[in-house]
């Protein structure tokens, strides 16, 4: 930040904004468009795919996670080639296993949607120094009031692998073992190994406690 006027010292100049809630996409784009910078807003999966492909050199791309009934990580599936490298989930949900899952789709960032407005500008500042994390991202911290590498925020411990994680997806969506297994291409054996091993991490001992 500069301290002589208290605003940030750079912003990314042009930001694609996906959120579903009005007042949040519009308080915070407004906010944004008042220290200079351009501001495209969508408030769905098809509208943001839209402007992906007419708006060229973006620097920033906001995307919140639970659009309605979209998941916005759905967009980053088959990313648009005018895709900028900052994507920052922005995001009323916590789960290590999301946020995880966004940084393992490309995603570069994340930020709380608990955090308030000023911060969320600093943070945004301070993203467009920061380099890319391999096998991570970086996160807001709250006690810091700095991003930090999601690996010292979520405890190594407690972290599931790439394929531990498509499988607790899986899971959270309802899915059995014969049917995680089919959609895997893994024997159930392997599943259930993986299923053992996210146990372990979580502390949980019944499939229930594991998805809600």
């Amino acid at each position: 930040m500069d301290k002589n006027n208290g605003n940030p010292e750079r912003l990314p100049e042009r930001i694609l904004f996906i959120d579903d809630h009005p007042l949040v996409l519009s308080g915070l784009a407004e906010m944004l468009r008042g220290y200079g910078c351009y501001v495209a807003t969508a408030r769905k999966l098809g509208e943001a795919a839209h402007l992906l492909l007419a708006e060229k050199n973006l620097d920033m791309m906001l995307l919140d996670i639970n659009l309605g009934q979209e998941n916005g990580l759905d967009l980053l599936e088959n990313p648009s080639p005018n895709m900028p490298e900052r994507v920052i989930m922005l995001s009323g949900v916590m789960e290590q296993e999301i946020i995880f899952q966004g940084f393992q789709m490309g995603a570069f960032g994340f930020i709380p949607k608990s955090v308030e407005p000023d911060k969320v500008i600093s943070a945004l500042a301070a993203l467009m120094d920061k380099p890319r994390l391999q096998n991570s991202g970086w996160v807001w911290n709250h006690e810091s009031m700095e991003m930090e590498d999601a690996h010292t925020i979520f405890p190594r411990h407690t972290l599931l692998t790439p394929k531990e994680r498509e499988v607790f997806m899986l899971m959270r969506e309802g899915k059995l073992d014969k049917q995680i297994a089919e959609e895997m291409s893994l024997s159930i054996h392997t599943v259930r190994v993986h299923l053992r091993a996210i146990k372990r991490k979580r502390g949980h001992n019944r499939r229930f406690e594991l998805t809600y």
